[in-house]
């Protein structure tokens, strides 16, 4: 039957030890099993599979607009310390660092926030635990509205990637496969989902 269906496939059998033959074999089983699982289902880790779609018009200034007060709540959050969790980076003043998305806000309006309303909108915005600091350059010009599957921080990636998670769960946004990938590869190996603090000047804060 093998040497029918391939005829190099059957000849590889009939010369290979037969402990390779059923490692390489066990190996393709897998590796098709979880293709299959993935194909099965529309979701994963609590998240619908969709490809980002711009049901609307998006208008950061109108639809996203949120307070500069924000800014004193992130750092709060970050015990009192100026700190982007990206870098591992210290700063002293808060003019030398941007309020960032995690998830970025146009990223947001494509997987799905775009047919929300604007409540919705205002509080996905506003919404401190979606928002940390990073350098001006950074956020300007490195990671903009990338989401997971373009961009991942130096430090971090994984309380990067469990907020990703998390606030896509909480406002039921979508995730398209490429993100998915990027994102499992780093949740599969975290211990913890806490931020590190680069101990680097720490005394100095």
């Amino acid at each position: 039957m093998l040497r029918s269906i391939n005829p190099f496939f059957y000849s590889f059998l009939k010369t290979t030890d037969k402990g390779c033959v059923r490692s390489t074999l066990f190996f393709i089983y897998s590796f098709v099993a979880v293709i299959q699982a993935f194909a099965s289902t529309d979701t994963w880790r609590g998240l619908v599979i969709s490809d980002e779609k711009r049901c609307s018009p998006y208008n950061r200034a109108i639809d996203y607009g949120y307070p500069q007060s924000v800014e004193a709540e992130i750092v709060k959050s970050m015990d009192n310390k100026i700190y982007s969790p990206y870098t591992g980076e210290y700063f002293e003043s808060t003019d030398q660092t941007d309020i960032d998305h995690i998830v970025a806000l146009s990223e947001a309006h494509d997987s799905g926030l775009c047919a929300s309303d604007q409540a919705a909108k205002s509080k996905f915005a506003s919404d401190v635990q979606n928002l940390t600091l990073a350098s001006l350059h950074l956020n300007r010009h490195i990671k903009g509205s990338s989401d997971a599957a373009e961009w991942l921080p130096d430090k971090n990636k994984c309380w990067f990637a469990n907020k990703v998670l998390s606030i896509k769960r909480s406002y039921g946004l979508s995730v398209d496969s490429d993100e998915l990938i990027a994102l499992e590869k780093v949740l599969s190996k975290c211990a913890t989902s806490e931020i590190s603090y680069n101990k680097v000047n720490t005394d100095q804060r």
